[in-house]
């Protein structure tokens, strides 16, 4: 089996450097907008499709904010076959919270969900709390989408990250065997 990974750099048009300190200006400016999020991604995705020895499944897969922009495309766009979204922050948002970059809230594109959905999140999360993954879940019940959530108790924002102090080891090797088996059921022809 051949796995090919693409990764749309969402953040080239904000400048050159450390990565680190381009994505701090990026969350300095209020983030990069949705849309531009949204074209990047397809045109990562038609990549994908476009590789001689791909069998026709794409899936998308992210955290944080990129949690966020997969759940986003998912419901944008019909080209994809699954969606990971590992504590996606900003899915459920306020009015106040919405502007030119983020005019949508999208928890409100739910209902044009195009492919399943798995879900992992800290119950210590404070973006997203465990009320806002609640709202997220109920929501996507509501339109009959498929969909896995799990939560795991001790585990925060990011707890994947090896490298950093929230780690959870015992919660991210049970989080991983999830990641697999949703995209070896979804994926793999």
């Amino acid at each position: 089996m051949v796995i090919w990974r693409s990764c749309a750099n969402l953040y080239e048009r904000a400048g050159e450097g450390n990565p680190d300190d381009v994505a701090a200006k990026v969350r300095a400016d209020g983030g990069i907008p949705d849309a531009q999020m949204v074209g990047d991604t397809e045109a990562a995705v038609k990549w994908m499709r476009a590789q001689p020895e791909h069998n026709g499944k794409v899936g998308l897969f992210g955290s944080c904010s990129g949690g966020r922009h997969a759940f986003i495309y998912a419901c944008q766009r019909r080209d994809v076959d699954a969606c990971i979204e590992l504590w996606g922050g900003r899915v459920v948002m306020g009015k106040e919270e919405l502007n030119a970059k983020t005019p949508v809230a999208p928890i409100d594109m739910t209902k044009d969900l195009c492919c399943p959905l798995l879900g992992l999140f800290g119950n210590d999360d404070r973006a997203p709390n465990p009320e806002q993954v609640n709202q997220h879940e109920a929501e996507l019940k509501k339109y009959g989408k498929t969909c896995e959530f799990h939560r795991y108790d001790g585990a925060g924002h990011g707890f994947f990250y090896w490298h950093r102090p929230l780690y959870r080891p015992e919660q991210a090797m049970d989080g991983w065997s999830k990641v697999f088996g949703f995209f070896g059921k979804h994926l793999v022809k």
